[in-house]
């Protein structure tokens, strides 16, 4: 994590940009969660922590504000970051990460496009989808609490809380074009390892009708007059209407064996 401080006034954090690059599982912790490691502090002190303050700090740390309550985080995720992540962060990602309601229509189509067209790792497919796309088309976001004072009746007594409230902000200068459908056919292109597969019924299908296409091509090329190329087509027509199709039982609801 990186601090930008005001120029005009010393110690005072206008903004924080925020890398991430890796969470720690507890396999990746090598220990068992409540037993403690050391750690030094910026001011050269030492001090002990164990897996819960580590899942507390990626939330408390985020909460810190100057006098002016003004501080905001910029995030984004590393190239470099690694899966799986663990269960807790995606409670993480509710509250900081990027938010459905700020992400513009093109990008929201070209996350859709991108996992209907993807066959990812398990262990990858686990983690947040919008996680996933941020990390993979570098998508940077903001993000900044936000507190307010709402009063809380109890018997006939206003009783002032103290309430705060995560705020995500989509930020201005990311380019689009490196996060659209243009990235995303470029991604398929460049990873033909994540590209989805075809089932082995979808390639029968697909190697059928490509050979039946070849077919009728070459019998229309052999065509030379206007007669035989009407009578090729009738026949082409005449033979899709008389092919039987299968059964379609995908969308059939009914028990076969409760029916009387």
């Amino acid at each position: 994590m990186y601090n930008n401080f005001d120029p005009h006034i010393q110690h005072k954090i206008r903004y924080c940009k925020v890398r991430i690059i890796k969470v720690f599982t507890i396999s990746d912790w090598g220990q068992e969660p409540h037993k403690s490691k050391d750690i030094a502090l910026t001011n050269g002190q030492m001090t002990k922590f164990n897996y819960y303050d580590y899942q507390n700090a990626w939330e408390r740390t985020f909460l810190k504000q100057n006098d002016q309550l003004s501080i905001s985080f910029f995030f984004y995720i590393s190239d470099d970051f690694s899966y799986p992540i663990p269960y807790w962060f995606h409670q993480w990602w509710n509250k900081f990460g990027l938010d459905l309601t700020i992400i513009p229509e093109p990008i929201v189509s070209a996350q859709d496009q991108f996992f209907e067209n993807t066959q990812l790792p398990e262990n990858i497919l686990l983690s947040p989808k919008w996680l996933i796309y941020s990390h993979l088309f570098h998508i940077p976001w903001i993000y900044m609490a936000e507190y307010q004072i709402k009063d809380y009746t109890l018997n006939n007594f206003q009783i002032p809380n103290l309430v705060r409230k995560h705020k995500i902000k989509w930020w201005p200068k990311t380019d689009l074009a490196n996060c659209g459908p243009k990235a995303v056919d470029h991604f398929l292109d460049s990873q033909p390892q994540y590209a989805q597969r075809l089932s082995p019924i979808q390639i029968t299908k697909q190697e059928t009708f490509f050979a039946r296409k070849q077919q009728i091509m070459a019998q229309m090329a052999k065509c030379v007059s206007e007669e035989e190329y009407d009578k090729l087509l009738e026949e082409i027509k005449e033979t899709r209407s008389s092919v039987s199709s299968p059964v379609d039982l995908s969308t059939d609801n009914d028990d076969f064996f409760t029916q009387a």
